[in-house]
């Protein structure tokens, strides 16, 4: 499956990072400030959704979300690359982050081609930078959905019995399901000793369109943006779970599955093209 504004977008959104839906007028601003003109494949993402974190991943980074256009964090525009200059031996203007921490950087490059810019990682830290790419449309071409270790669990009618289940067959216990760090369930159980745990996952494809969570300074002006549903993988039949575990314990996971008569298949085989 390919990178695209309607397959990028990590569902549930997490609506601080989430700018007001892209206007013309924000566009001409926005390029106004950064001095150049945005690659039109930058702007039909936006179009379908104003930043926020994707689903995609790109082979050896860290790099998970891109900025939108607008006032909240993080902003295309709300940048500030100057102060870093001193720690580089490279030229920093004509870079223009679209994801970082401060500490590193992933940039639309208009330092060799001001029309149409390459894609650059830059290190500040370790006083680094290599291109990625040589467009955003090859960046987004890059772009890997990485499902190897997932598998789903097909047409689950009720959870709490499928972790009966797995506790009884594998000699575990579940957590409570944490919804903070997703904003969806996901339930948890330990494999193995304290000091040398593995671990299961399960968690559901249909989840809230966005979330933000309770202590966030704006939760009472953004809970309500995005009511309903929506599958993090379209792809998927009605009722299907994620499940994903550590490495050792894979494959006696899926086979207590098997043996309740669950069906179990890897997450790639639904996705296409993986």
């Amino acid at each position: 499956m390919a990178a695209s504004a309607d397959t990028i977008w990590r569902v549930p959104v997490f609506l601080p990072y989430l700018q007001p839906p892209l206007t013309d007028e924000a566009v001409a601003s926005a390029e106004k400030q950064i001095g150049y003109k945005l690659p039109t494949d930058y702007l039909d993402l936006l179009k379908k959704q104003n930043g926020g974190y994707i689903r995609f991943s790109l082979p050896g980074s860290v790099h998970d979300s891109i900025a939108g256009i607008g006032s909240n964090y993080p902003s295309l525009t709300e940048f500030d690359l100057e102060e870093g200059q001193e720690y580089v031996t490279f030229p920093l203007q004509g870079l223009v982050p679209f994801d970082g921490d401060g500490h590193w950087h992933l940039c639309l490059d208009y330092r060799q081609d001001s029309a149409t810019p390459a894609v650059t990682f830059v290190s500040i830290e370790s006083d680094q930078q290599s291109v990625i790419s040589i467009s955003f449309a090859d960046y987004l071409a890059m772009l890997q959905l990485d499902v190897a270790d997932e598998y789903v669990l097909e047409a689950v009618q009720d959870i709490e019995e499928v972790k009966s289940q797995l506790s009884s067959a594998l000699s575990v216990k579940f957590d409570p399901p944490d919804l903070w760090a997703q904003g969806y369930p996901v339930h948890r159980a330990r494999v193995g000793t304290k000091n040398a745990p593995n671990w299961i996952w399960i968690s559901p494809n249909l989840v809230p369109r966005g979330f933000v969570r309770p202590d966030d300074p704006r939760y009472e002006q953004l809970k309500d943006l995005m009511p309903g549903n929506a599958a993090r993988f379209p792809e998927l039949p009605a009722g299907s779970y994620i499940l994903s575990s550590t490495d050792k314990v894979r494959s006696k996971v899926i086979d207590a599955c098997t043996r309740f008569q669950h069906i179990v298949r890897p997450l790639r085989e639904y996705v296409n093209g993986i």
